[in-house]
């Protein structure tokens, strides 16, 4: 082998060795930027008698852009949407046998876990309870 030709390859193995550290640099610094510029709406959905409600629907929709995230309650009741870009929002929920509730005045900021949580009342899903008021918020950060 030729002199030259091993110092080539050793200088291509260190531009790659240098290029692929650089990708993965730039990946972790997006998803840092990504994990703070965001927050998260958590919250426990019960009835009026204080009992859990699994499987309710919930949209979260951001009023601004008009971005939707959807969950479903767990078997214990709560709900939990991370990442959400920061600004005001809407919470619907829909399960049959309740009425539809509608909070807004949700506001998030960077880094912010607000709890939201709900309280349905028994009715046919054609009603609907909307909440209008600011949201009282607990921030658990």
């Amino acid at each position: 082998m030729a002199r030259g030709a091993g110092i080539s390859l050793h200088m291509l193995g260190r531009v790659g060795i240098a290029i692929v550290a650089w990708i993965a640099l730039g990946t972790c610094l997006s998803v840092a930027q990504i994990s703070t510029a965001t927050a998260t709406i958590l919250g426990v959905v019960k009835d009026t008698s204080g009992a859990l409600i699994p499987g309710v629907s919930i949209t979260i929709k951001h009023t601004d852009t008009g971005l939707t995230r959807a969950a479903i309650s767990s078997a214990s009741g709560d709900y939990n949407v991370p990442l959400l870009p920061v600004g005001a929002y809407e919470i619907t929920t829909t399960i049959p046998g309740f009425k539809q509730q509608v909070r807004s005045g949700i506001n998030l900021v960077v880094g912010q876990q607000a709890v939201i949580n709900l309280t349905l009342e028994v009715g046919a899903a054609a009603e609907q309870v909307t909440v209008t008021e600011e949201a009282p918020l607990v921030n658990t950060t």
